[in-house]
């Protein structure tokens, strides 16, 4: 009996073993049939190292490291796309390591709220690429929302590894392929794969670490906003010194930084500060980089260095920590912040005496701002829900 031939994507799944590259990919919904089709396919070991479904919400934040805005958004699917590649670095050092992530909101047997759409996110050492597509609602089936899920990322998988994909699938009028790119130039690269703790921004030099006098603004940064812009301005006239801003890439409680999100955040920070990229998550680390510098934070942040949580719900191993950034001659300027009981400023607060030490307080009426960054993520979001 002669065999039935193979459609696009099979074949492409074998070429896709074919070439060289190893990497991790994670789903939260669609693409299911694509993973199934690489697993079936002889040589599947030569392309997936493992893959994960954090299906459900706190199955992904545990995936990522931290909680997401939204499940579905480019966003989500870049963050995503990074975490699988940090740990297909883990798992094989030495190969030439990918990541790939698919997020989709398709078609289901209840009421949607949303647009039906599907981000496929790739990570490699030198890129962060992301392809979104707005499906028309109430146009196809599930199953066939599905398949075009499946196509694109076995073709996210063939640009991995460096060879030519499926043909794209047949889009519907108004229906178009997003394809947004980011290369890093080397020194991000060499910072995301561990060959660096720190880099300037816009060039490859690292700070220098004998301990002198400096302003360091430690941040997320996710967006920028006049609260920050504040914040400098009232440090630089308490201090005399010019603030740098510090922007690291891996952090406590939130999904890995990759190369888009590393521009976004640059892209709006104010082009007369420099900009310190980082894998210093912890402010003993910070210490440690910046010997001799003062740290500009809001109080949330000096409340999360006081929690013994972070250190293994150990109030010795805290107050270690503690001893080790005064060591390094470091200190804290600290900003309130609003709350449900009014403002909070760092005298309204019990601190371990160690840690208060370290810390001068900004007074309410020379800095107030009511705005987070977590707020106007929230707000941006409910607009585009509504749009």
């Amino acid at each position: 009996m002669t065999a039935a031939p193979e459609d696009a994507d099979t074949t492409l799944a074998h070429h896709i073993h074919a070439a060289p590259g190893l990497g991790v990919i994670v789903l939260t919904s669609g693409g299911s049939g694509a993973l199934a089709l690489l697993l079936r396919c002889a040589g599947a070991s030569r392309t997936v190292l493992e893959a994960h479904i954090p299906y459900g919400q706190s199955a992904l934040e545990s995936f990522l490291g931290g909680k997401p805005d939204q499940a579905c958004a480019p966003e989500t699917a870049r963050a995503m796309a990074m975490a699988a590649f940090h740990r297909a670095r883990s798992l094989e050092p030495a190969a030439a390591a990918f990541g790939i992530s698919c997020t989709a909101s398709l078609a289901t047997d209840r009421p949607k709220q949303g647009g039906h759409r599907v981000h496929v996110g790739l990570q490699t050492a030198d890129r962060s690429d992301l392809f979104s597509v707005e499906l028309t609602s109430g146009a196809r089936s599930r199953s066939e929302e599905e398949a075009l899920c499946d196509r694109l990322l076995l073709n996210a998988l063939a640009e991995a590894k460096g060879i030519a994909g499926a043909p794209a699938p047949d889009w519907l009028p108004g229906e178009a392929l997003a394809e947004l790119r980011c290369h890093a130039p080397s020194h991000w690269q060499e910072l995301v794969l561990g060959h660096r703790r720190a880099t300037d921004a816009l060039e490859p030099q690292t700070p220098d670490t004998t301990q002198q006098p400096r302003l360091i603004f430690p941040g997320a940064f996710n967006p920028v906003h006049d609260g920050h812009l504040g914040m400098v301005r009232i440090a630089t006239e308490l201090t005399g010194l010019t603030p740098e801003f510090e922007l690291c890439i891996r952090n406590v409680d939130k999904p890995p930084l990759n190369y888009a999100a590393i521009c976004n955040r640059l892209e709006h920070l104010p082009d007369s500060n420099r900009v310190w990229l980082t894998t210093t998550p912890t402010f003993v680390e910070k210490a440690e980089l910046f010997p001799g510098a003062t740290f500009m934070l809001g109080i949330d942040t000096l409340e999360r260095i006081a929690d013994p949580r972070y250190y293994g719900h150990d109030p010795e191993a805290r107050d270690r920590a503690v001893d080790r950034i005064a060591a390094a001659g470091c200190r804290f300027l600290v900003f309130g912040r609003n709350s449900s009981q009014g403002f909070v400023g760092l005298d309204d607060l019990s601190w371990p005496a160690s840690l208060r030490a370290l810390s001068n307080g900004v007074p309410e009426h020379r800095f107030r701002r009511d705005m987070s960054s977590s707020e106007l993520r929230l707000r941006a979001s409910l607009n585009a829900q509504t749009e």
